[in-house]
């Protein structure tokens, strides 16, 4: 209908029926036909065909102020949708793990958002498995994960490698089965990694104690209550200020990737595309730290 209603209304602009073909590029004949098509279309008289000039009917009175605004909204539909895939502003759910989200992604945000000022990020900080659960269900945009996630419909992208160590209270504790080992829930992507890890170097800790947040794991290390395995860039200042020590990291270490993920979708938002790359490119920090 979209046609005859542009007919239509072109008529009524120029208020003559050969006007509207000269504007339309079409045949007088061409035009009446479209616009008996769309009378019977809807089953009424549009035009007074009595009248010398061009008089709508009651029916077209009404026909003209519908279709004058299904045409302002369809213009104004096609201009956000053009401004949704073509420029990089709105609102961004991104979804990270703890050590990429607290750590490494404030400062990729901030140059991203002095590249973009009208992108409107919101971070949410969950484990790997609740990020991609997320993905899925579009509460998230965009995930940053430890670990590979195979879902037939996430597009799951390596971004950079994180090394793990070993921390404890003192620098001279000893790494064993013996120790009391603190770790995190299942389902996060650090459990996952400390779990491998205690595979490769054929440790059966005794004892172990699980936590659901990194911040409570580095507290409980610095009272001595056991000791972890955490990546490098989440302890950096309590190392540095001698809260915690890294033990024997040439011989004891994990080295794990961190992927990006989001559904799978052949058109992607223009926010989410320069953001999927902007994000690549700013990700290979995994030997600096």
């Amino acid at each position: 209908m979209n046609q005859k209603i542009d007919v239509f209304l072109k008529i009524i602009e120029l208020g003559s029926f050969s006007k509207a073909a000269e504007a339309l590029f079409m045949t007088q004949p061409a035009v009446s036909q479209f616009v008996k098509s769309l009378e019977k279309e809807l089953d009424v008289i549009l035009f007074d065909r009595s009248s010398k000039t061009i008089q709508l009917t009651d029916a077209g009175q009404i026909a003209f102020q519908y279709f004058k605004e299904m045409k302002k909204l369809s213009e104004s539909m096609i201009q956000s949708i053009d401004e949704l895939m073509n420029e990089v502003k709105g609102p961004l759910i991104i979804g990270a793990s703890y050590s990429y989200g607290e750590y490494i992604l404030p400062a990729q945000l901030a140059s991203f958002l002095k590249a973009y000022p009208q992108v409107q990020p919101s971070v949410h900080i969950k484990n790997t498995s609740e990020i991609a659960q997320e993905v899925v269900d579009k509460k998230i945009d965009v995930g940053i994960v430890e670990g590979i996630v195979e879902h037939p419909r996430i597009v799951c992208e390596k971004l950079t490698t994180d090394k793990m160590v070993v921390v404890a209270k003192s620098p001279h504790t000893k790494i064993s089965s013996e120790t009391n080992w603190i770790v995190r829930e299942n389902g996060s992507g650090t459990r996952s990694a400390t779990d491998r890890f205690f595979q490769v170097h054929r440790i059966e800790p005794k004892k172990t104690l699980e936590f659901g947040s990194t911040q409570l794991i580095k507290g409980a290390v610095e009272e001595g209550v056991g000791i972890t395995l955490l990546s490098k860039w989440t302890v950096q200042e309590e190392t540095a200020n001698k809260k915690l020590f890294i033990i024997d990291e040439a011989q004891y270490y994990y080295e794990r990737d961190f992927y990006l993920v989001y559904l799978k979708n052949p058109f992607q938002l223009k926010t989410m595309e320069t953001f999927i790359q902007f994000i690549g490119e700013t990700s290979k920090i995994g030997d600096e730290v």
